[in-house]
């Protein structure tokens, strides 16, 4: 078993737990309540910003040319077609710009953040891509459970199709080699602790869409 896949099994049940969450269920569904995606959009957009901080330390900290090339096209990928998805999705659901813009961050959506700015202020590539694998691999996992025909509304199917279109594949599968190689002499308890938390917080942050707006 590589690195990546006995971080994974140390990062049980939180992984599983996330990858087969309600919150997918329902977005695979189509099934999903306007308000419980809208409040799951918002927190991720402002996640955004500082996974590209974090794409941009791997960029910086990166030991291989073409490695830092594979993240510097990534991040192109977050400024264009994926920004583009998140703006016309606020408007299919009728979010207010200010609400989007300037919304009261939930707790895992701090969480996560704070964990990013660690990695990014420890300019320690192997943490670095702990975090970036946990949010993408996890993703491509639950988007893997997708079956045809995929919901008909755009903001539903766009945002599983963005999570296991081929090159999220190509990408995800460079993140865990890289994972796997930079991390390959290194404690594994140093690397699985972040982990770990990373899953829990991606599993909280499913279970803040449900939660009731005060």
């Amino acid at each position: 078993m590589d690195l990546c896949h006995r971080l994974r099994e140390a990062a049980q049940p939180h992984w599983n737990a996330s990858v087969n969450h309600r919150f997918v269920d329902q977005l695979l569904e189509g099934k999903i309540a306007d308000n419980v995606f809208a409040r799951y959009l918002v927190q991720d957009f402002h996640f955004c910003d500082s996974f590209i901080r974090l794409l941009g330390a791997a960029v910086c900290v990166a030991d291989d040319p073409d490695a830092r090339l594979t993240h510097a096209r990534q991040l192109s990928v977050l400024a264009g077609s994926e920004y583009r998805y998140f703006i016309d999705s606020f408007a299919a659901l009728n979010i207010p710009e200010a609400q989007w813009k300037n919304p009261e961050l939930a707790e895992p959506t701090h969480a996560f953040i704070a964990l990013m700015e660690s990695a990014c202020n420890s300019q320690d590539y192997a943490f670095i891509l702990v975090v970036l694998v946990v949010a993408e691999w996890l993703y491509l996992e639950w988007a893997q459970r997708a079956q045809e025909p995929l919901p008909i509304r755009p903001e539903h199917r766009d945002w599983i199709v963005l999570h296991n279109e081929p090159d999220f594949v190509r990408w995800v599968n460079f993140l865990c080699n890289e994972l796997n190689r930079v991390g390959a002499e290194r404690d594994f308890e140093t690397l699985s602790k972040p982990f770990i938390e990373a899953s829990q917080i991606e599993q909280r942050f499913f279970d803040m869409a449900f939660e009731v707006q005060r």
